[in-house]
């Protein structure tokens, strides 16, 4: 299954040769229909039930007055909103409508770690969010109804942004690019790209396919946690600094008492090289599969005995997959990626080997297991990351 229908002239190739994080392109009547798939009524439903992500933002045109309302909200909420210029956005659809979360499946050229998930939003005639700059890249899908969309300037961090605590919108927006977007219509916006979109009927529903991009702080925090949980993990984690005096003269005692001295700064040199290249090429990797795989939408883990795990031994597991292939399900909420030493799985990682991960991202073991991958294994069934095929 593809985004791209056979009518279009963008195959998956071009698109990702000339316009994937390059510029931004309106592709009409791309998609298939997806007529009936959520309606208004849906999002509404969604955005009352307590563990929903919602929002509820009012303004038109660049003065607004622009405001944002975080849900979860009531009935009550949406019959006091009048006719015009509101959006209602529902973050994480996917998790909820099982047609929605189908769509994914549409994107699998992009590498599904980078999949963040997919939020819809129904307006009213004018409704929008305003001029406004994402740092994702993002796919816009209508379903229903028309909405026009402008295409700006591209902006960075140091673009102005209205003095608006509740909604980050653009000081100028510049409209470079205008269209209308009708059902079976797709617009791709990189990051970057200023953009404004606004109800021109009162059935405008858009769904938004957004893409993880972890910034480099986040990568860097991550790995920084993950080298100082490798150093508590070892014999060092208690060991405290300590003054160096010899007998030549080379002391961390200085003769000014506020001083630092370079002793000091050599003792401190010496911890720092501990961290080698390759042992920060470990966490760095292991910080990344860690980011994008890590869960928005996790329930909670239901209480109750899970006695047919106790019966999956290394042999019968094994005894499993050579007769037909262990088949496994991923809820979800489930998020997974692997590399060539390390399994990812909802924000965790497991030292494995590649075909193993391989086999439990595709959801079938074919190949016989070792008993530390029978561990990992279990430990995933046991947190319901993972789910075992009924028999």
């Amino acid at each position: 299954m593809s985004i791209f229908t056979e009518s279009t002239e963008i195959t998956e190739h071009i698109f990702l040769q000339q316009y994937w994080q390059k510029k931004a392109v309106f592709l009409p009547a791309t998609i298939n229909s997806l007529s009936g798939i959520v309606g208004a009524d849906d999002l509404m439903a969604i955005a009352c039930e307590e563990d929903s992500e919602a929002r509820i933002i009012t303004g038109f045109g660049m003065d607004g007055p622009w405001a944002c309302k975080q849900g979860p909200f009531n009935e009550e909420v949406f019959q006091s909103m009048g006719g015009s210029n509101w959006t209602l956005l529902v973050q994480g659809v996917d998790q909820w409508i099982e047609d929605v979360n189908a769509i994914m499946d549409s994107f699998s050229f992009l590498p599904k770690w980078r999949l963040e998930d997919i939020m819809a939003s129904f307006a009213p005639i004018g409704g929008g969010v305003g001029p406004h700059f994402d740092y994702y890249d993002v796919f816009l899908l209508q379903v229903s109804g028309t909405r026009e969309w402008q295409l700006g300037q591209m902006c960075n961090d140091a673009s102005k942004l209205q003095s608006n605590s509740q909604v980050k919108l653009l000081d100028e927006f510049i409209t470079e690019q205008s269209m209308e977007a009708r059902p079976g219509d797709m617009l791709y916006i990189p990051a970057g790209v200023a953009h404004w979109g606004t109800a021109l009927t009162d059935d405008c529903i858009t769904l938004s396919v957004g893409f993880r991009a972890p910034s480099q702080k986040e990568i860097l925090l991550a790995t920084l946690e993950n080298l100082i949980d490798d150093i508590a993990q070892s014999d060092d984690e208690n060991r405290r600094y300590q003054d160096k005096v010899t007998v030549f003269g080379n002391s961390s005692i200085d003769e000014n008492s506020f001083r630092i001295n370079t002793i000091v700064e050599a003792q401190l040199s010496a911890l720092v090289q501990k961290f080698t290249p390759q042992i920060i090429q470990q966490a760095v990797n292991k910080s990344f599969g860690q980011l994008v795989t890590e869960p928005r939408y996790l329930p909670p883990l239901e209480e109750g005995e899970q006695t047919s795990l106790d019966l999956l031994t290394l042999d019968n597991i094994n005894q499993l997959i050579n007769d037909s292939g262990l088949e496994l399900l991923q809820p979800v909420y489930s998020r997974f990626a692997f590399s060539d030493q390390s399994l990812f799985v909802n924000g965790a990682s497991f030292k494995v080997g590649e075909q193993f991960a391989r086999e439990i991202c595709d959801s079938l073991l074919l190949t016989s297991i070792s008993e530390s991958e029978r561990l990992v294994l279990i430990s995933l069934l046991e947190s319901g990351d993972i789910e075992l095929e009924a028999s």
